[in-house]
């Protein structure tokens, strides 16, 4: 196959793609593509790049001139940043967000609060980004209006839930509703401000109105009104660790490119030697996700978005964006963990307004699977994001079931007991989670079915294997059936011990009776 001159030519189609859009508007900076050589990355990316790493600077520009200041100069602020960034990246294309929020603020005027609101919205975000993706497919990723556009999309869907939670009854409520919920619908002015905040607009992270209102309005720093936060030295850090990921992506990507998969190379491989390329490439991967989320949270942090109460030794914590835990994600050993540890407001964003809103259905499989269904088509129309996210449905299927069968192993349980043990488990499930997660992110990164199934066919598809055919064949023809007959004898057994027990006291209640009987006669004669 000859993948690696497909690769080329899709690269060369996107770079051409790139020249004619910068060519239409945008402010074609030369300096910026002088630097994207340089590196040897996407102008597009490096775009993107500096537009999150100026936010340091409008960042500290609004902490010190103004923060505290009447809201509505902080919302004019940060409309005006955001539609700043959005020319910058993407020109004209910049009018996409502007006519998509000013149709959401004419739904909340004219049925805010209304379950039509909930439908008019859904069907105009998703149409209009669908309609978005379609006109702006490529084979090979390159950043689009349409990537803003998609966090927009949800920033919106959410504020019309809010606006919906806020006319209903409290007590109707759960308590996470109850907290993002707004009884008022807001300007068009504030929410021009919250969708373009400059610190969230172009790749995340997700926010509820109610946050941003409250940080515009200081009621994060009630104890200290009019100070400015203290929140310089953890949003360096968040920078540090943000350009840290990104290095180590830009380096390794030199080694472990996409185009590596589809190369001659790849398929002369090992198994073995495939399935480690595939893990190393897939961590590699996420850290160019990681990067870029650090670095904007870093921007949230240092306006004081992002405070999220005291600890218990009274320290601030600024962690109340964070879109990424990096100890847990450097330490998860399942694929479980790594996906509660990454892209965590998304995360949050599925669960609370797709999710937990489909009881309904009477199925938590079911839920999962429609949830997971939205977040594939709100990634966009490749095949790609189908085939990863019903992969990890899957994965996430096999590790709830596959534990607790695992754990009774008794050669696992005596590995345990060994000096070392633990740690030789613990690698082992670490490059499994590596593995499996990279090994879905394959469809996820290489978009089109021809591409990613090359790719799958050069490690025998054993992920589809395994998690598909094996694991549900063993688990619900043996194994369920087995932990059934089980837990039934074990029921009867139960249930044997409960009557002999309930025989025991009605004979010796009887041998009881009895006695009293022969005492009473004995009793009788003697008088």
């Amino acid at each position: 196959m000859a993948a690696a001159e497909t690769e080329q030519e899709a690269l060369s189609a996107a770079a051409a793609a790139t020249t004619e859009t910068r060519s239409t508007g945008g402010g074609d900076l030369a300096f910026v593509a002088r630097i994207a050589n340089a590196l040897g990355a996407d102008e597009n990316a490096v775009r993107i790049l500096i537009s999150l790493v100026l936010g340091y600077l409008l960042a500290s520009c609004y902490r010190y001139f103004l923060y505290g200041k009447a809201p509505y100069l902080q919302h004019t602020f940060f409309t005006l940043c955001g539609l700043w960034m959005c020319y910058f990246n993407f020109g004209f294309d910049a009018v996409h967000s502007v006519a998509n929020i000013s149709v959401i603020y004419v739904i909340l005027l004219l049925f805010g609060g209304t379950k039509l609101s909930i439908i008019l919205t859904f069907l105009f975000n998703m149409a209009y980004l669908m309609i978005g993706y379609y006109f702006t497919m490529m084979d090979s990723y390159t950043i689009k209006w349409t990537t803003p556009h998609c966090v927009l999309t949800l920033r919106l869907i959410g504020l019309v839930f809010d606006v919906y939670d806020g006319r209903k009854q409290k007590a109707s409520l759960s308590s996470e509703q109850n907290e993002t919920a707004l009884v008022v619908t807001p300007s068009l002015l504030e929410i021009c401000g919250h969708c373009y905040f400059f610190g969230g607009f172009l790749v995340g992270p997700q926010f509820p109105m109610k946050r941003y209102q409250d940080f515009v309005h200081e009621r994060f720093t009630e104890a200290t009104k009019g100070s400015k936060p203290r929140s310089i030295s953890p949003a360096m850090l968040r920078l540090l660790a943000g350009v840290s990921y990104t290095l180590l992506f830009q380096l390794g990507s030199l080694f472990f490119p996409d185009s590596l998969l589809l190369s001659d190379g790849f398929s002369d491989m090992h198994f073995v030697q495939k399935c480690v390329v595939i893990a190393i490439w897939g961590k590699l991967t996420l850290y160019k996700y990681v990067g870029c989320w650090l670095i904007a949270e870093g921007v949230c942090i240092l306006t004081g978005l992002t405070y999220n109460g005291k600890d218990e030794n009274g320290n601030e914590l600024w962690d109340g964006c964070a879109n990424i835990h990096i100890r847990q994600y450097e330490a998860a050993s399942t694929c479980h963990e790594l996906i509660q540890s990454f892209n965590v407001n998304t995360n949050k964003w599925m669960a609370k307004y797709i999710f937990k809103r489909l009881k309904f259905l009477g199925s938590k499989e079911l839920s999962q699977g429609v949830t997971l269904a939205f977040l594939a088509l709100w990634h966009g129309l490749y095949s790609g994001y189908f085939m990863n996210f019903f992969l990890e449905f899957v994965i996430i299927k096999f590790e709830r079931e596959a534990g607790p069968v695992l754990s009774n192993v008794s050669a696992i349980r005596l590995l345990n007991s060994v000096p070392g043990g633990n740690l030789f488990i613990w690698c082992a499930k670490k490059f499994y989670a590596q593995f499996v997660l990279g090994y879905a992110l394959v469809s996820f990164c290489l978009f089109t079915l021809k591409r990613y199934m090359w790719v799958y066919s050069n490690v025998y598809f054993v992920g589809h294997l395994i998690f598909i055919l094996l694991w549900p064949s063993l688990y619900y023809l043996l194994l369920q059936p087995s932990r059934r007959r089980s837990s039934s004898q074990a029921s009867r057994l139960k249930s044997s011990d409960t009557l002999n027990s309930l025989n025991h006291d009605a004979t010796a209640t009887r041998s009881d009776d009895h006695d009293d009987v022969n005492n009473i006669s004995r009793h009788n004669k003697l008088e």
